[in-house]
């Protein structure tokens, strides 16, 4: 009977003390690693850089499936919920905007984590294939974004 006793609660016992490994953040699935606030460094309208002094100040504020940017007065000027799916590489992003009187509209693209504090973000406008590569040529309806997380 002391021999099962050792063989049933011995184990249990080891288990106890064994310390829990935790993730490193690159094993974290990627809606983790983008909760936070983002300041947009660079960006791409089209084809077209944006000047730094437009996108001084701007951030993104990322929690569980949203999307909120603000300009540097900390006024909204983009809202839109997303889904993620990590299987695709690179990530694929759908985004529905959600602006006052304006109806809802979709937009895919691809997302991309550079460091584990920055990441890509490129999307096609409304109504245009999602885009395979983190560029927005000339000419094209598809906008990139550079960000890095706050302190």
């Amino acid at each position: 009977m002391t021999r099962f006793i050792l063989h049933a609660v011995l184990p249990c016992l080891v288990l106890t003390f064994v310390v829990p490994v935790h993730a490193d953040e690159h094993t974290q699935p990627l809606l983790k690693r983008l909760a936070g606030v983002w300041e947009v460094e660079e960006g791409v309208n089209q084809g077209e850089e944006i000047p730094e002094d437009e996108l001084e100040g701007t951030v993104m504020k990322i929690e569980k499936n949203m999307i909120l940017t603000y300009d540097r007065e900390q006024r909204e000027i983009y809202r839109a919920f997303f889904t993620l799916d990590e299987s695709k590489k690179p990530a694929h992003i759908n985004m529905t905007t959600e602006m006052k009187g304006m109806p809802p509209m979709k937009s895919f693209g691809i997302i991309r984590m550079t460091e584990s504090d920055e990441f890509d973000l490129c999307y096609a406008l409304p109504g245009e294939e999602r885009p395979t590569e983190f560029k927005s040529p000339k000419g094209s309806k598809v906008m990139l974004f550079e960000a890095e997380r706050e302190d």
